[in-house]
């Protein structure tokens, strides 16, 4: 039988650029995977038309591992793992939603933990200067590694691939009609997003609430 995660895709929902599924026993909208309800393909389309599904395969396939900051403490780690042999190294005031940025081998930086650069302990100085990242905060890896998750990223998914051949056909989203308002000058239509612009163009009229 076929699974599927189910995608809250209001654009609140995003959490940076992941995507937030419906939570286990309707506990919320979680990024975590592992904490995310599975539906069978029925259950999955009986919801609103801006929740998603995802077969579990597909997204499966296409994770990330990041690293909430909410739920780390740098004090804890070393506390912890005081004689760590390899440390992360982390891009210090730079998230992606609530997720840490790392440095991979080139320099380059990335929310994903799966290709982050693990640098020996003795290492860790002389590789931060290397990559002009002196300023990086290095991570004992057991304790990153301990609380890490899996999640998925807009960028990394495709709904139209995803869905072919699952016979899952989504409605279109409905348009949601233009508020127009009168002009409380002359009387002509203006619309919402107008009466913030600029004055009306026919009588100059400033119809900003």
């Amino acid at each position: 039988m076929s699974l599927f995660y189910l995608q809250d895709s209001r654009p609140h929902a995003y959490v940076g650029d992941g995507l937030s599924f419906w939570g286990i026993g309707g506990s919320g909208y979680v990024t975590d995977l592992d904490k995310a309800q599975l539906f069978a393909q029925d259950g999955a389309l009986d919801h609103r038309d801006t929740d998603i599904p995802w077969p579990k395969d597909y997204i499966d396939a296409r994770i990330r591992i990041g690293v909430d900051h909410q739920y780390i403490c740098l004090t804890e780690a070393f506390e912890q793992h005081p004689d760590s042999p390899d440390f992360y190294l982390q891009k210090p005031k730079d998230w992606n939603g609530n997720n840490l940025i790392w440095l991979d081998a080139t320099g380059q930086t990335t929310s994903n933990l799966r290709v982050a650069m693990k640098v020996p302990a003795a290492l860790v100085a002389c590789t931060s200067a290397r990559l002009r990242y002196s300023g990086a905060v290095a991570w004992p890896c057991a304790y990153i590694d301990a609380h890490s998750r899996r999640l998925v990223e807009r960028d990394d998914v495709n709904l139209k691939e995803a869905l072919r051949g699952t016979g899952i056909n989504l409605p279109k989203p409905r348009k949601v009609p233009m508020m127009m308002f009168n002009c409380a000058g002359c009387g002509r239509f203006v619309s919402d997003r107008q009466r913030f612009e600029h004055n009306c163009s026919n009588c100059g009229q400033d119809n900003k609430p």
